[in-house]
């Protein structure tokens, strides 16, 4: 912020009504709060110490505008938030008259309303109207109604979005699935960010129990006239931890819920769960973002779920085994409570098309493929890979229509794909191009869901861009709460959007507590709207199943698998002869109705992997091991793809540098560096160059370096403090997915870095520098998870204040 001298001449009146601080001897004040207006009147700028640290704040209000900003002094300026010293903490501004507006300080004409700042409050006469606890409250933008935030979406031509389900039937939903009545389960995650007693990792920021809402939830909505909109809901269970997804079985659903999966049910259909039954525990609690989730339907007739890079021992209450989840994703087979290991990690969905391919992603990956299914190494411990997925498309480029929010963590961070989930392919045929596979990406902090196009040529499956989507997404919201975290095929063909609509969609474990205090982190709980989207308008017809046969036909993906699963739950063996005349039709039917016939016990596995294995590439490896199949076929199909390599000689014994979580002196550096490197003015030319010398082995940023740790691009914008505290204490607060893992070979030989990747066969270590060495688990002696990051302590060794600014300058410049 620039620096100016007071003039030295002001008008007596406006002296009478403000207190000058010596602070606007040396500060600018911000463009709104000019202590006169054009006719040279009182502009309603007041001067008032609101946090108590001895600074006078500015609290605005006119008949044009108000605002409330805080000063910053030197010794807290972070210029990673865009907090320059001076009045530059932006708590509140906008128009007069909007949702977050103070009360007048002074009137059109300049007179005054008596308003006066004491006892810890603002005042309007003898009222009471604002204490300063809340003027220090962000209250961010506000909120809309249903039906104004349904008129903010923008959608593509010939599209239409219709809100089939709001408050106060569903609230914080984040998952949807149908069961085969037609009814949609809802989970609602209403215990977000915190469930009553939670806190931050370092305890800085934590909940009580503040609200009722302040549960997780299912529901059962039912739309009872017909018209496609729900007007009926039932509370089937709640008291529940941050569920984060459920799916349907014969009576009841399954239900991710930590530390359980569990199963629930109606028995006496009242739509009230009243028997309760855990299946799976040891699931890892933690960040909510993080938690195991799903299900989906697979064609072997098992559920699958994505890992939420938590982890967890996983105890099988119904077969008595114990299994470390690890780094994979997982699937279990509801009708005897088998589980076992995928490929992983996913953090919030794992979903399949219709020829039984699996993706998933993270916050900064639009989405991986899973061309090679754990069953097929299971069986093939021999067959040695570093990977058993694949980036399907390194674009990161969005096109948000809301407005940017600047006082949130990574708020600036827009035009940036930075929460990515729910990768889902649309398993229907009225939103793909040229008959084309098209597969949508929530993406709810910059407020849309994108849509990619499937590319089935070649050795795993790509994406890109939907041609109809060019600088523009296929829905995108003006309202800053439409935080979609589902956009999944109905069962009627269209697509259905889950909104949990919440002012801040960001765990406070990510952003710096005296923000987070400031938050209303709850906003939004008791709201919540799920919109669908299609070419037809309103449903025509129900979505009740009553013969599961004829509803395998279906070109919809969602009736097939219902279908399915009501076949395998009553083992309905005379379903045979009509699903065999199935055989002939198009690929996805004749693909579901060949795997029903196999669990049916009417096909065997060569059988159903000779029928199918001609439709490939569409079928690749999901359909063809899934079979089960130990034909030498299945090898001969992913020769080009495996790879043939001997996994590389290890180094020398490594000396693995002393790391601790408990070094006294770590947060003594950590302040140094804030105080004296946050506040400097960077040089970005000089920070690429400190970046190549001592970052760029781990690190990326744009397509600079190599992603062992964290890609700093997506985490450019989150303040600098934040940033510091990472490069000098990177022990403090070590996520699952990024903490060390050492294997100590039989060899004696340690390896140390970040487990990349595990088969039933080998690991795959990626050690700074982006090597990765693949490890035989049978040359394994010892395998354990580190409470450390890999990122070493004592970089304040290598790094001036200086450096530090250059570089943190350098991640956030743009290209």
């Amino acid at each position: 912020m620039s620096r100016f001298i007071l003039p030295l001449l002001i008008c007596s009146s406006l002296l009478n009504a403000v207190e000058m601080p010596t602070a606007l001897r040396e500060y600018a004040l911000p463009d709104a709060a000019r202590l006169q207006d054009d006719q040279g009147r009182d502009n309603g700028v007041r001067f008032v110490d609101l946090n108590g640290d001895g600074h006078e704040d500015i609290v605005l209000s006119n008949a044009r505008e108000y605002g409330v900003f805080l000063f910053v002094p030197k010794e807290r300026a972070k210029k990673g938030l865009q907090w320059d010293e001076g009045w530059s903490q932006v708590m509140r501004e906008g128009k007069a008259g909007d949702a977050n507006s103070l009360p007048l300080i002074v009137r059109a004409d300049g007179s005054e309303t008596g308003v006066s700042f004491h006892d810890g409050a603002m005042w309007s006469g003898e009222k009471l109207s604002l204490p300063f606890a809340e003027l220090l409250k962000v209250p961010g933008p506000a909120p809309k109604s249903p039906q104004d935030s349904l008129k903010a979406l923008h959608v593509k031509p010939g599209f239409e979005a219709m809100l089939v389900a709001a408050e106060p039937l569903v609230q914080d939903p984040v998952f949807i699935d149908w069961d085969a009545k037609g009814r949609m389960w809802v989970v609602e995650m209403g215990d977000y960010p915190f469930a009553p007693g939670e806190k931050t990792k370092d305890g800085s920021v934590g909940q009580e129990k503040v609200s009722e809402l302040q549960t997780g939830r299912v529901k059962i909505l039912e739309d009872t006239n017909g018209d496609g909109v729900y007007d009926k809901s039932t509370l089937f269970l709640d008291g529940l931890k941050h569920p984060t997804g459920l799916a349907p079985w014969k009576n009841g659903v399954f239900i991710a819920n930590i530390p359980d999966i569990f199963y629930a049910e109606d028995t006496d259909g009242d739509g009230k769960c009243d028997k309760r039954e855990t299946w799976f525990t040891g699931f890892t609690a933690g960040n909510p973002q993080h938690l195991v989730n799903g299900f989906c339907w697979g064609l072997d007739g098992w559920f699958y779920g994505a890992n939420g890079d938590s982890g967890g021992d996983i105890t099988c209450v119904k077969t008595g085994k114990k299994i470390a989840l690890g780094t994979n994703d997982f699937r279990f087979d509801p009708r005897n409570g088998e589980f076992a290991l995928e490929g992983g990690r996913s953090q919030y969905g794992k979903w399949r098309d219709d020829f039984g391919n699996w993706f998933g992603n993270n916050n900064s990956t639009i989405g991986w493929h899973y061309w090679l299914p754990f069953r097929y190494l299971e069986r093939h411990p021999e067959v040695v890979v570093k990977s058993i997925r694949s980036d399907m498309n390194d674009e990161k480029r969005l096109y948000p229509a809301s407005p940017p929010v600047r006082r949130f963590n990574q708020g600036s961070a827009v035009n940036t794909l930075t929460s990515g989930c729910s990768p889902m392919p649309f398993r229907d045929s009225t939103f793909g191009t040229d008959g084309a596979q098209v597969m949508f990406i929530c993406e709810p902090a910059n407020n849309l869901v994108h849509r990619e196009v499937l590319n089935y040529d070649g050795g795993s499956i790509t994406s890109r861009r939907h041609p109809g989507d060019v600088e523009s997404e296929f829905i995108a919201s003006e309202d800053n709460w439409f935080r979609p975290s589902m956009a999944r095929t109905g069962p009627d063909g269209a697509l259905y959007v889950v909104d949990m609509y919440r002012l801040v969609l960001e765990h406070p474990e990510w952003i710096p507590a005296e923000i987070a205090r400031g938050l209303d982190l709850r906003g939004g709980e008791d709201r919540g709207r799920i919109y669908r989207i299609s070419k037809n308008g309103p449903p025509k017809g129900g979505t009740t199943i009553h013969d599961p046969t004829e509803a395998m036909e279906s070109a919809n993906g969602w009736m097939r698998d219902t279908a399915q699963r009501l076949l395998i739950e009553r083992h309905e063996t005379s379903a045979v002869a009509e699903l065999k005349l199935l055989l002939g039709a198009a690929p996805a039917v004749r693909v579901q109705a060949a795997f029903t016939l196999m669990q049916l016990g009417a096909m065997t596995a060569d059988e159903v992997f000779a029928l199918i294995k001609p439709l490939t590439p569409q079928v690749r490896a999901g359909a063809l091991t899934a079979t089960g199949s130990e034909s030498d076929a299945v090898l001969n199909e992913f020769e080009k793809m495996l790879l043939k390599q001997v996994p590389q000689k290890a180094p020398g014994k490594v000396v693995m540098p002393v790391i601790t979580n408990l070094n006294p002196n770590r947060q003594k550096v950590v302040a140094k560096y804030v105080t004296e490197a946050a506040p400097l003015n960077g040089d970005a030319k000089r920070g690429a160059a400190v970046f190549q010398k001592l970052c760029m082995v781990c690190h990326k940023v744009r397509e600079l370096g190599v992603e062992v740790g964290p890609d700093l691009t997506t985490v450019a914008t989150k303040p600098r403090e934040q940033l510091i505290e990472a490069i000098f204490d990177p022990n403090r607060a070590v996520e699952q997915r990024n903490a060390a893992t050492q294997v100590t070979k039989k060899d004696q030989t340690v390896l140390v870095g970040q487990l990349a990747a595990e088969t039933p066969g080998n690991i795959t270590i990626r050690l700074p520098g982006g090597a990765e060495m693949v490890v035989l688990r049978s040359d394994i002696r010892e395998l354990k998870t580190l409470t450390t990051s890999i990122m070493p302590e004592g970089l304040e060794s290598v790094l001036s204040t200086q450096d530090v600014a250059d570089v943190l300058t350098y991640i956030g410049s743009k290209p």
